[in-house]
């Protein structure tokens, strides 16, 4: 028996990382929040001296695997306490 992790524990992971970033930061919509994440994120990478298209096409190829693979889970609460915590998308 596996424990797999669903893709809402994915969006939760993320949901957590993302909640110290709009504190510490004060971006205020989904979008913008979900986007300057990324660019930090890169921004780190870049400063190991790894390649930030290569990871964003990894990334891109994982999140295209996991969502094919991989059942959603219960993505309302995740979903739900990211509302709360930025109603705007964009």
């Amino acid at each position: 028996m596996t424990n797999e992790i669903s893709n809402a524990d994915r969006a939760a992971f993320a949901l957590a990382a993302i909640t110290d970033f709009i504190a510490k930061t004060g971006v205020d919509t989904a979008r913008d929040a979900i986007s300057d994440l990324i660019v930090d994120l890169l921004h780190l990478a870049r400063g190991r001296g790894l390649n930030a298209q290569t990871i964003l096409n990894n990334a891109s190829g994982m999140f295209e695997e996991e969502t094919l693979d991989d059942t959603e889970g219960p993505m309302t609460d995740v979903q739900s306490i990211f509302m709360r915590l930025l109603p705007q998308d964009a």
